[in-house]
């Protein structure tokens, strides 16, 4: 991650994060100090960061306050390809193409601005969107989250170990506190969809998350049970004690061989001092 001395940082929480007792999504929004096309900042964003900011994924209302300074920031708002009308949100799955909705329809489009460019700017301060042409250089906005996809191949133990081992200071904070890691507990299944898309990277179809099997029931290795107990086994087969989540378009937990080998997904809680470690599996 590049230094963030040198970007305005600004904390937000993902659309779907309700519960605020079990692990929630965290958003950061950065603005390099440099200017770049769209491609370029694109490009700088998903190499230092996770991508350009999305309204679909960041709330954009949050972003008025703190970035009075700035006018014209490009976003992650792209014209659909032979679709001249439509415009929609860049995909941060695979780094490839638009979803959602027709954007342009939307009340926050500036009225009257002409919609024939390719890309996609918005005015923090006035809280509307414009179309800009995609060589023009301005400043922009990336988004970074709490979560951290290892492509490494281990057992379910070891993928465990290996989270609960990563640690980093805090930067910019007004106490000492240092940043650690677990392997993920998913218990607001709201966010299971933005999880899925940020696990695209990995090496292997499905990747570990902390869900195990343990005392007859279901539960994540912070020692939260499932939200929904009914979408696994009651019973699982033997060795098939250990829960991953699948890249692929699949709605539920997967159980697997604690002792197979796969990529894993971990993700980072801040803390003020030294705790001790989550309920040992």
């Amino acid at each position: 991650m590049v230094n963030s001395r040198s970007e305005l940082t600004l904390s937000l929480l993902l659309f779907s994060a309700l519960c605020l007792e079990a692990f929630i999504i965290e958003l950061e929004v950065f603005s390099p100090a440099q200017r770049m096309n769209w491609s370029e900042a694109r490009l700088y964003c998903q190499r230092n960061h996770v991508d350009l900011v999305a309204g679909n994924i960041v709330d954009i209302s949050g972003l008025n306050g703190s970035l009075l300074n700035l006018r014209q920031v490009w976003m992650g708002l792209r014209r659909v390809p032979r679709n001249d009308s439509a415009w929609r949100w860049i995909d941060p799955k695979g780094g490839e193409g638009v979803s959602g909705g027709d954007f342009s329809q939307s009340v926050l489009w500036a009225q009257g601005e002409p919609r024939y460019a390719d890309c996609g700017s918005f005015d923090p301060v006035n809280q509307k969107f414009y179309s800009k042409a995609c060589s023009t250089e301005l400043p922009f906005l990336c988004y970074d989250d709490n979560l951290v996809v290892v492509n490494e191949n281990k057992t379910w133990e070891d993928a465990l170990k290996h989270c609960r081992k990563m640690e980093s200071p805090c930067e910019d904070e007004p106490s000492p506190c240092i940043y650690k890691h677990d392997l993920l507990s998913l218990e607001v299944l709201v966010e299971y969809n933005y999880v899925r898309d940020r696990i695209y990277k990995a090496t292997t179809d499905e990747v570990w998350t902390s869900l195990r099997f343990l005392g007859g029931e279901w539960r994540w290795s912070n020692g939260q049970q499932l939200e929904d107990q009914t979408m696994l086994p009651d019973c699982p087969s033997q060795w098939k004690h250990c829960g991953t989540l699948s890249k692929h378009d699949t709605n539920h937990w997967i159980t697997r061989n604690c002792l197979e080998r796969r990529n894993f997904i971990c993700y980072r809680y801040k803390t003020v001092s030294n705790q001790t470690d989550y309920l040992g599996v």
